[in-house]
């Protein structure tokens, strides 16, 4: 209660008692939200001074940056403190917001990983003359999915429309599972080698597993394919994000 009642004092000597316009509440909330923030950064750098009674610039260019005036704060501020109902519902609203912050701020997030476990480098025909090279990694949840590799198709390969083809897949009551299409990408068949990099970001409610798919898919023709094609330097990242 005492913090409560040191914040309302603070907000006092921000106000005056002019008749100007009421910010809504969830702006107000927001506002204070990250003057409170603004405050606690000042303080750890060392460079906030309690005499400024929080009018140091910072503070009006929070309020012009949420789109209202430093009169309409000043106006809210003197309201508020005048009902101390409403007022304690404004407060507990903002501590709360502070608290989840730091919440947030307090947990680290994994450090990227690196998911492909297969071998990094193809040569074909070494390895085989028919089939394209094939991709399965089980997902890490919600984040960002970097997928990149080295590939290298010559103009003798007798495939046709080489590409990297890869989807996510989640098991179903078939053999061939709920898939949804990530990437198609043409691969250019000039016998130089290309660096080709894909980014995905799966959000909460995602229900996929594993990214499938195949690195040097084609299409089938009716002779031997007779590949001529090497891929390097495979690479699958997970890079954790917040929501």
């Amino acid at each position: 209660m005492k913090k409560k009642y040191i914040i309302c004092i603070v907000l006092v000597l921000l106000a005056s008692c002019k008749n100007r316009s009421i910010i809504p509440k969830n702006d107000f909330i927001s506002i204070l939200t990250d003057i409170y923030l603004s405050r606690a950064y000042f303080s750890s750098e060392g460079i906030y001074n309690a005499r400024w009674n929080d009018t140091i610039p910072y503070n009006h260019h929070i309020v012009a940056r949420h789109g209202y005036r430093w009169e309409q704060f000043d106006s809210t501020v003197s309201w508020y403190c005048s009902r101390p109902k409403k007022y304690q519902d404004v407060y507990e609203t903002v501590m709360v917001n502070l608290n989840e912050l730091d919440k947030l701020i307090s947990q680290e997030l994994d450090p990227p990983t690196e998911l492909w476990t297969g071998n990094s480098a193809f040569y074909l025909p070494a390895e085989s003359e028919h089939d394209s090279i094939a991709a399965s990694v089980l997902l890490k949840g919600v984040g960002s999915y970097v997928i990149s590799a080295k590939i290298r198709v010559y103009p003798h390969d007798m495939s046709l429309d080489p590409r990297i083809e890869m989807y996510l897949w989640r098991a179903d009551t078939t053999d061939y599972g709920v898939r949804d299409t990530l990437f198609i990408v043409p691969l250019r068949k000039d016998g130089l080698l290309y660096e080709y990099r894909m980014e995905r970001t799966l959000y909460p409610g995602n229900e996929f597993t594993h990214l499938r798919g195949n690195w040097l898919h084609c299409s089938r023709n009716d002779t031997i394919l007779q590949r001529r094609a090497e891929i390097k330097d495979i690479s699958v990242y997970h890079i954790p994000k917040r929501f």
